[in-house]
């Protein structure tokens, strides 16, 4: 069963911008580069600084390295080429936490992947040094050109989920684009334990009452901690059954061009599945935000 709304309200000021360094990391392969149309457009919507983040054998001279990548200074303005020799990983990580409001773009892997259910080796190892923001695109799913009309954003009615909202509501209105927020809920044995949870009903005697009542409450929630501009449309989806697969349905079926959520700051000892399965199969790149609490995922 599924439940919409749309409501009108306020949202992040137009000259607010989280998001002041992109950084792309290169490795020198064709695939790295499809995640550059996606950091040039974001790069626009948050007038930020872009960094070409190269590791491996001697730095030489930015606009060597730019041929070298086969990219041109007309394709990324004002880029920043940082490159250093070590490890790949420990390269991009260092860089995020030296500059101010980081968001890291970066494919899932580049290579061929050696587990079908890890990305990778890269990726999974940035991803355990846990970035504050970080956007996976499938290689799979690389466009030429990537406008951003319709943004998903995933929870799951626990307070840690939360963090994805504010970041979800300010892209919405940098790009203009629609907000669906998705709530996938559990079965009754798989209710959220978080403190200020707020399960959804588990169908019982009046479900056509029920779910639209609990709908309007957690659209008022979502609201209150961070909203998308009065401009923009704001839907509330709420389905059952697996969440991993719901996600991914509804984001091919409505077309997503991102998928917004936040993940747990556990990465090493959890195996994100919901995180793994959305990424490899919703068709879209996935805009991940740290949570200090933890997402059931």
């Amino acid at each position: 069963m599924t439940t919409s709304l749309s409501e009108s309200h306020s949202g992040v000021p137009p000259e607010v911008r989280s998001v002041s360094n992109i950084l792309l990391p290169l490795d020198g392969s064709e695939v790295s580069l499809g995640a550059m149309p996606l950091a040039r457009h974001l790069v626009e919507l948050y007038k930020a600084t872009p960094h070409l983040i190269y590791a491996g054998e001697q730095a030489i001279e930015p606009g060597q390295r730019m041929e070298q990548l086969g990219l041109g200074w007309r394709e990324l303005p004002g880029a920043v080429v940082d490159q250093s020799s070590g490890s790949a990983p420990e390269i991009i990580l260092g860089l995020a936490q030296r500059l101010a409001h980081c968001l890291i773009i970066m494919c899932t892997h580049t290579g061929k992947k050696k587990e079908p259910d890890r990305f990778g080796s890269v990726t999974e190892a940035v991803l355990a040094g846990n970035p504050d923001r970080i956007i996976l695109v499938a290689p799979e799913g690389i466009y030429e050109r990537f406008p951003i009309r319709t943004l998903l954003l995933c929870h799951d009615g626990t307070p840690s989920a939360t963090v994805a909202t504010n970041p979800a509501a300010e892209l919405a209105h940098l790009s203009g684009a629609d907000m669906i927020a998705v709530l996938v809920a559990p079965p009754c044995t798989e209710c959220p334990e978080e403190v200020g949870s707020l399960p959804a009903p588990q169908y019982l005697d009046q479900p056509q009452h029920e779910w639209p009542n609990w709908a309007h409450e957690f659209s008022m929630r979502m609201l209150a901690l961070g909203s998308p501009p009065a401009s923009l449309k704001f839907e509330l989806v709420v389905s059952g059954g697996q969440p991993g697969s719901e996600i991914v349905h509804l984001a091919r079926t409505r077309k997503a061009d991102m998928i917004v959520m936040a993940v747990s700051s556990d990465w090493r000892a959890r195996r994100h599945n919901v995180v793994r399965i959305v990424t490899n199969n919703s068709g879209c790149p996935v805009f991940l935000v740290r949570s200090g609490l933890g997402v059931g995922s």
